[in-house]
């Protein structure tokens, strides 16, 4: 491949400089050498080089775990190693690079997946947010189409369009491809910059973002909320946060309050929102949150999380709180608040209270045992 192609195609290079060190493919060749060791031993013995007797004996390497070829040398004696030296016998992988738009549409590049009946499926996963369940609303395909497009090394790929008016519900989507979606998709290049800070259009909130999951597969988070409202600016301070957002799908009315929900529990706590048409800000102290029945030690009171919510209005149903307009899918590591100490007296244990992101993104407060009891002042002397 031409150095000009690589430099104008930088996706491209990043992909054969991945492929290149893959732990994958370099543990198989290791392994294919400890399958011969006796066929690699007389190699050497007869005065080839190793990576010679290699090359020579790739097709009983090969032979011993796909029934392939691994490579062969040309006249010049230099090595050609095919991609049969990284394929195994469990079904093949294929890779999608994905594009998304401010509109809510992806875009994905899948390589390797040009076979009859290509097809891209997206299949939700059990436990959802919301609850549910439905078979048609947990599976969706979409056609890749082409024509195939040669990217070298014998690789092609296709394209799958995911239209934004096509309506997905909320939770994590996992993305096969195959007629029959059971083939595995890696995560290639996530252009997701579209997605930072971006406005919604009229209508329910749409949110998707590609994300790699822990065994390395591409799946999507997707949020549908309608109303929405989207927290901004957080600040913290030693007594309480103070938050701004923008709500979606609503506006503001009179009385319109902020409320704090205790997760597992039946208490609240409101304060007064301010603001106006799609704009809100609230302060939310600490204090009301750590005080109570039980504490830090009382058995069952290890933590306390409370969920925060919107209500635009003194009858209008309240919405969660959260963050959902940018590129993070999942913010509880990378939005960390400073936490601040609230005791309900001084010289006893009491809480380390911070704002901060659940595995849904929705905002949330959480109170931690203090490790230590708050500090007792020290009177001033007197005279």
């Amino acid at each position: 491949m031409h150095l000009s192609f690589l430099l104008h195609n930088t996706g491209e290079a990043a992909r054969m400089a991945s492929a290149r060190f893959d732990p994958a493919r370099i543990a198989d060749r290791h392994a294919a050498l400890r399958a011969e060791p006796a066929r690699f031993s007389r190699a050497v013995s007869r005065g080839l080089k190793p990576r010679d007797a290699l090359c020579r004996g790739g097709a009983l390497l090969g032979g011993a775990s796909t029934g392939q070829d691994l490579g062969r040398c040309d006249p010049k004696g230099q090595n050609r190693m095919t991609r049969a030296i990284g394929r195994r016998a469990s079904p093949a992988v294929c890779t999608a690079d994905c594009i998304a738009d401010s509109a809510g549409g992806i875009t994905f590049d899948i390589t390797d997946a040009a076979r009859p009946d290509a097809t891209l499926v997206l299949r939700r996963r059990a436990g959802h947010a919301d609850g549910t369940r439905s078979a048609g609303e947990d599976e969706v395909r979409l056609p890749l189409t082409g024509p195939a497009t040669a990217i070298g090394a014998g690789r092609t790929r296709l394209r799958a369009v995911l239209p934004s008016t096509v309506e997905l519900a909320e939770g994590h989507w996992d993305i096969y491809a195959g007629a029959s979606g059971d083939q595995p998709v890696r995560p290639g290049i996530r252009d997701v910059r579209a997605l930072i800070d971006r406005v919604p259009g009229a209508g329910p909130v749409a949110a998707r973002v590609p994300y790699p999951t822990a065994d390395g597969r591409l799946a999507l988070r997707t949020w549908l909320r309608a109303p929405h409202a989207e927290a901004g600016t957080v600040r913290c301070e030693p007594a309480g946060m103070s938050v701004e957002g923008v709500l979606y799908g609503a506006e503001l009315g009179e009385h319109a309050r902020a409320e704090a929900r205790l997760r597992g529990g039946d208490r609240t706590h409101r304060v007064a929102v301010t603001g106006r048409g799609g704009v809100f800000a609230f302060t939310l102290p600490y204090g009301p949150l750590a005080a109570g029945p039980g504490g830090p030690g009382t058995p069952g009171e290890q933590r306390r999380r409370w969920d925060l919510w919107l209500l635009p209005a003194p009858d209008a149903a309240g919405m969660r709180i959260s963050r959902i307009l940018d590129d993070i899918w999942d913010k509880r590591a990378i939005h960390v608040y400073p936490a601040h100490s609230v005791s309900p007296a001084p010289g006893t244990y009491g809480w380390l209270a911070a704002p901060g992101y659940t595995h849904d993104n929705d905002f949330c407060v959480r109170l931690d045992p203090a490790p230590e009891p708050a500090p007792v002042p020290t009177p001033a002397p007197t005279r």
